[in-house]
């Protein structure tokens, strides 16, 4: 599989506005059926499709309606009162979670899979820095210099960013891994979660492991971290001369004393009663340690060593878990393309609409992940269909993660959109004899 964003492949494809893009998907998904009207139901404000186009390119990029409104055919008042209206966070997950459906049932979805055992996912933050200087942003001199920012936490699963939530720069990742992996909405059902060394603390092995999911972390420095965290059952000096060490020996009475205490705490966690994150900071960060969070440290250990003994023996599974990553920083990457437009900043003043530009940006990557993931599926059908299996084989290690052929500048013109056609696009493209498929570690075809 090649990850790499921007495959010359995608050079090939005639450029397209980014208002076709989210026609496209919306025609074909019906995401705008999750735009409900927020205020009581006798209210009588509506929206056409072009209008809702262009408050959703306003929010995602950053741009704002005011300059929307004089930058496109549609009038500033319209885009203001739709977007009042109609743009809240459960409205934008909610159309979200219609692409990513939608995306997900398309047939070069199937090769993304890293393994047999299910769906890898992988999360990760970015920084982005605010336009408002607010209480809510944090400074952070390494990635804003004198500015103010927040954190947009992403979950990404086959290319597709299935879960996103916006978080302080001084908070720590790993207190809100589990919180973006279980309140995933979309049909994407994930086995295995990858993230970087940010998303490791003293609890989060154990509790995703007893929520059903898998927690594959990639280590910056692998042997110190398995030296200080290696346990097994039995005596630990009569593995000494072994090449890998444990530390120390499993506590397991504690475990098993303190099992239905810990069996409570996943309750809450479970019925959401109080926020997630909360719970998992304070469990991971006390320093006097109750009886009940030393067994559930212990419990982690037990987890995390048997992970490392795998991840030391499978080389395949080490290649797994940076390739998840990969595809993590290919959607950042997208997303900067898209604030970018609107200067790189991320809008709003209060917690409420930071997340919801979030959404809005998430939404429109969702939907040009959503055409090119289409394009794919479109292409390789038509070459399977007339029994080119090489062509086949390149078209399935190609990214959806690619912005190059998509105009997101420019006059915007939203009444005035044209009709995608992905079955005259893949004729044009099967009957040009110098369509090339590239992929990593592939020579281009002459």
């Amino acid at each position: 599989m090649d990850d790499s964003v921007n495959n010359p492949f995608y050079e090939q494809i005639p450029s397209i506005n980014i208002r076709d893009i989210i026609g496209f998907a919306m025609e074909n998904t019906q995401f705008d059926k999750a735009f409900t009207n927020a205020l009581p139901r006798y209210s009588k404000a509506k929206f056409d499709t072009d209008s809702l186009t262009a408050c959703l390119v306003a929010g995602a990029t950053g741009t704002g309606n005011e300059r929307m409104g004089e930058i496109s055919d549609v009038n500033t008042h319209e885009l203001n009162t739709l977007f009042s209206n109609f743009f809240y966070p459960e409205a934008l997950r909610n159309a979200n979670d219609f692409i990513v459906n939608k995306t997900a049932q398309l047939k070069i979805l199937q090769f993304y899979n890293l393994s047999e055992l299910g769906i890898h996912a992988s999360v990760d933050g970015q920084k982005v820095e605010t336009k408002s200087m607010t209480i809510y942003a944090r400074y952070s001199k390494k990635y804003f210099g004198f500015g103010r920012g927040r954190s947009c936490y992403s979950l990404i699963a086959n290319h597709l960013p299935i879960n996103g939530k916006v978080i302080g720069t001084n908070d720590h990742e790993s207190h809100h891994l589990l919180d973006i992996v279980y309140n995933n909405t979309s049909d994407v059902k994930i086995v295995a979660v990858s993230g970087d060394s940010h998303s490791v603390n003293r609890v989060n092995f154990a509790l995703l492991y007893l929520f059903g999911y898998r927690f594959m972390p990639r280590f910056r420095n692998f042997p110190k971290k398995a030296q200080e965290n290696l346990v097994c059952f039995g005596d630990s000096e009569t593995l000494a001369n072994l090449l890998i060490k444990p530390k120390g020996q499993v506590k397991e009475q504690l475990i098993i004393k303190e099992w239905d205490n810990i069996l409570r705490i996943l309750a809450s966690l479970a019925r959401k009663d109080t926020s997630q994150a909360n719970i998992v900071k304070k469990l991971s960060s006390y320093k006097k340690l109750s009886p009940t969070l030393k067994a559930l440290i212990e419990f982690d250990n037990v987890i995390m060593s048997l992970y490392m003994l795998e991840y030391v023996d499978d080389s395949e599974m080490r290649s797994n878990v940076h390739r998840s990553l990969n595809r993590g920083e290919a959607f950042h990457q997208l997303v900067s393309a898209i604030r970018k437009v609107g200067g790189g900043k991320l809008p709003g003043k209060k917690e409420n609409e930071f997340v919801m530009y979030n959404e809005c940006t998430r939404l429109l990557a969702n939907c040009i992940i959503y055409y090119n993931a289409t394009l794919l599926s479109s292409l390789f059908w038509a070459y399977e269909k007339s029994g080119d299996k090489e062509k086949c084989e390149l078209i399935k290690r190609l990214s959806p993660v690619a912005w190059q052929h998509i105009n997101m500048v420019g006059k915007y013109e939203f009444h005035l959109g044209k009709v995608i056609s992905i079955r005259k696009l893949v004729k044009s493209l099967m009957k040009n004899p110098k369509t090339q498929l590239y992929a990593r570690n592939a020579a281009p075809q002459e």
